[in-house]
């Protein structure tokens, strides 16, 4: 298997390293519980850094799609029921979306999201409750002006939340990475402010959900995703 391993053109070394593996799961010539060759046999056969191929092992692992066994060696994963919904997350990074589809992509997910969350009141009394919470620690942030690492926790928990308590694990996981693939662009946007417009919003998404309200679901929706999209703008 180790003579799959080699590099048949120069890309960026990360980059490289997980469009190959991929390309090998694509083609069946790595299925899984296949065991990878070390880090050191991909990293010669492949002419890339040790650095480089950990990075791209922690980006495959992040996906699910494969396993480190400490002391035993790395392998492609056969959890059940994990294949469709990592093969998805997978392709999703590899597209890389613009600012615009994210948009498009996130609206449509939140507007689901809530419309579960509503639908599922009655299971998920204890996500509410811990939404206020962070509501309350988000308020405090605002007042003592906190660190925007303080302020992107507080804003990161919050869409968690919102993903656990829409009660479908499936939702909760494809948004979990949304807010994964986001976090950098969302952590720009506590640069620019002090939580204000961050308050705003969720206090208006809580409140939908507090009050059962279908129809305010996609204004509060909006709102959200268009203060970060606003705050994307490097002239703002």
């Amino acid at each position: 298997m180790s003579n799959y391993f080699h590099a048949a053109k120069r890309e960026s070394a990360v980059d490289l390293v997980v469009n190959h593996i991929k390309q090998l799961l694509v083609e069946r010539k790595l299925k899984p519980g296949d065991r990878l060759p070390n880090e050191l046999e991909i990293s010669e056969g492949m002419g890339v850094s040790r650095g480089s191929v950990r990075e791209a092992m922690k980006i495959l692992s992040a996906f699910g799609l494969i396993e480190v066994k400490v002391g035993n060696g790395t392998y492609v994963s056969d959890t059940p029921g994990n294949s469709v919904i990592d093969s998805f997350l997978f392709s999703f990074y590899l597209t890389n979306p613009n600012l615009q589809e994210m948009y498009e992509f996130r609206q449509y997910v939140e507007i689901d999201i809530l419309q579960l969350i509503l639908k599922h009141s009655a299971e998920n009394g204890e996500q509410r409750r811990e939404m206020q919470e962070n509501l309350k620690q988000l308020a405090s942030f605002v007042e003592k002006g906190a660190s925007a690492d303080e302020m992107l926790a507080n804003d990161l928990a919050f869409h968690r939340l919102l993903g656990k308590a829409s009660c479908n694990v499936l939702m909760e996981r494809i948004y979990s990475f949304i807010m994964d693939f986001m976090q950098d662009s969302i952590a720009e946007t506590h640069k620019k402010q002090k939580g204000e417009f961050i308050y705003k919003t969720h206090k208006k998404i809580y409140d939908v959900i507090d009050h059962n309200d279908f129809d305010g679901i996609e204004n509060a929706v909006t709102e959200s995703i268009d203060v970060w999209s606003d705050l994307q703008d490097p002239y703002k």
